[in-house]
């Protein structure tokens, strides 16, 4: 991207970018390519310092149609989420952040999911509330594709050792998503 970037508006990192490409893994072929960037992205060059969320969706309904064309975008998106986070781990940012998860375990990965999730943006916030043993209601704004918060979030419980994740949007309200979030 070329274009000058207005600090207030929301921005998608680099690292986001690249967990989205390696979770794209084999089926990053030349068509793909074309259509990334038709949406803004140039895989062939370097990657921007941050891109507009706008770019940010384009690139997901890519990779989710890309990698599950049979699927309704949010189903698509929610494999795409389960993909980025093996993606993501072999980024050097993302790398730690896995080790960190897979010490800290599910509560505790969970409570830092705000930090995890800000990574990657300059705009998602995430408020957790516990509401018994392995169950939580995780609170996300701005969402626009809910499914690949869920991909996400049950590749990131596995990761950090929990058994039988699920994870479900419970509720949407304009930007805001709404999961419940659970395992044994």
């Amino acid at each position: 991207m070329t274009r000058d970037l207005d600090t207030h508006e929301p921005l998608v990192f680099p690292q986001s970018f690249e967990g989205l490409l390696r979770a794209l893994g084999d089926q990053l072929d030349e068509r793909c390519v074309g259509r990334l960037k038709q949406v803004g992205v140039d895989v062939k060059g370097k990657l921007a310092p941050a891109y507009p969320l706008e770019v940010w969706l384009g690139a997901l309904k890519v990779a989710a149609d890309t990698l599950a064309p049979q699927l309704p975008l949010e189903e698509g998106a929610a494999v795409v989420g389960r993909r980025f986070v093996e993606g993501f781990g072999a980024t050097l940012i993302g790398g730690a952040l896995l080790t960190s998860v897979r010490l800290l375990g599910p509560e505790r990965m969970l409570a830092r999911m705000t930090r995890n999730l800000r990574t990657g943006t300059n705009y998602l916030e995430a408020t957790l509330e516990a509401q018994g043993p392995g169950r939580y209601v995780l609170t996300c704004r701005p969402v626009v594709v809910a499914g690949f918060y869920v991909g996400l979030f049950l590749a990131g419980l596995e990761a950090s050792g929990a058994r039988h994740p699920s994870v479900q949007v419970v509720r949407r309200a304009g930007e805001e998503a709404v999961y419940d979030i659970a395992w044994t």
